[in-house]
């Protein structure tokens, strides 16, 4: 075959599977039009409905239980429950820390710190028997129960040792497993509900986080499980899915880079040779040092997920979930994919976040030469 005839059979092709392309596009551009106004109608018929049924209970001092309040969310939650009449019981790690102690300025009475560190059975017994006795003396009741402690992870697989996994693990999972059966009598009594707080990385895998990954996908399977259980029983189980908000909360604090950078000189002291040689020190330096820069990338306030808290205690019919949109652009990347994850085939939701991540990500040693 002589070469303009190769070309130009190429250019044939090319041209037959642009066609080919185009004609569906073309047939269908008529009707892109109606189904964007459709889909905009409906979202607008089901935000209007959801107003419209709204029904709130009455808030009379219930009990309202919250892991995780020596910061962030749970800490912000716990003044906002707290200002609303409900009787809140501040699970904190450290009852002596700063947020801890704001929240002892509580005046309303009705702000209860507990000790508690979900890891531990004894902790959350005797918060148990706390909240137990506290109900008999005043008929408070437990209404909710909001599983939020949790810890940040960052690490590649071949990085991360089986201790971190344990370690994340049991906080992000077991604490929540723990916790949740030990309140279950309680909720199930007043006829109430648990709300747990994942992850947008509950939604969707990204690079560099299996061990945090690992423990937010398990969390949303046993809240999948557990509200399908405790239907019979009147109960509802919401989960609360925060996008980007680490700037806003302690995720990316002094205490939380420097447990960061702690776990990172391990990851390097631990690794085997050749990992040492394929990756290089510099790829986890420049890791943390893209980890501190984050913050900058945030929702710069904890509002739009206290409110999602809200909702999923006070609503009489919550949603199921609230993936909750942060970043400080036009829209959150992570929730983004997280909401494509359903859709779209595994190749392709791969090859978008690698490239919607590369930027995030170190140079290995290799690709350094």
């Amino acid at each position: 075959m002589k070469v303009a005839e190769f070309i130009g059979l190429q250019f044939f092709e090319s041209m037959y599977l642009f066609v080919l392309f185009c004609i569906p596009i073309v047939v269908a551009q008529k009707y892109i039009g109606t189904i964007v106004l459709t889909i905009l109608i409906l979202l607008a018929v089901s935000t209007f409905l959801r107003k419209l049924l709204y029904k709130p209970i009455e808030i009379k001092g219930q009990g309202v239980l919250i892991t995780g309040c020596d910061t962030g969310f749970g800490n912000a939650i716990a003044n906002r429950f707290d200002a609303m009449g409900f009787t809140v019981f501040a699970g904190c790690l450290n009852p002596e820390c700063e947020g801890a102690k704001r929240l002892k300025e509580s005046t309303t009475g009705q702000m209860h710190i507990l000790k508690m560190d979900i890891t531990d059975d004894a902790d959350v017994r005797s918060a148990l028997e706390y909240v137990t006795k506290t109900d008999q003396a005043t008929g408070c009741g437990l209404w909710a129960l909001v599983n939020n402690a949790g810890v940040n992870f960052l690490g590649d697989i071949d990085f991360c040792t089986m201790e971190m996994y344990h370690r994340i693990m049991n906080v992000n999972l077991f604490g929540m497993v723990r916790t949740t059966k030990a309140f279950l009598p309680l909720l199930r009594k007043s006829k109430g509900r648990v709300v747990n707080v994942t992850s947008v990385r509950g939604r969707c895998v990204f690079p560099v986080a299996s061990a945090y990954t690992m423990a937010k996908f398990a969390g949303e399977a046993f809240s999948d499980g557990l509200r399908l259980e405790m239907r019979k029983f009147g109960m509802k189980v919401v989960l609360v899915e925060p996008g980007n908000f680490g700037g806003a909360t302690g995720m990316l604090n002094e205490k939380s880079l420097a447990i960061m950078k702690r776990d990172f000189n391990t990851m390097w002291t631990e690794a085997g040779e050749e990992v040492r040689e394929t990756y290089g020190k510099e790829y986890l330096d420049r890791l943390f040092e893209g980890a501190k820069g984050t913050s900058s990338t945030s929702y710069p306030t904890l509002g739009p997920v206290l409110d999602a808290l809200e909702d999923a205690v006070i609503n009489q019919s919550p949603r199921i979930r609230y993936l909750v949109d942060g970043g400080n652009g036009l829209f959150d990347v992570f929730c983004m994919l997280a909401r494509l994850n359903s859709f779209l085939p595994e190749v392709v939701m791969d090859w978008m976040v690698s490239r919607l991540l590369s930027r995030e990500l170190p140079p290995l040693k290799s690709e350094q030469k």
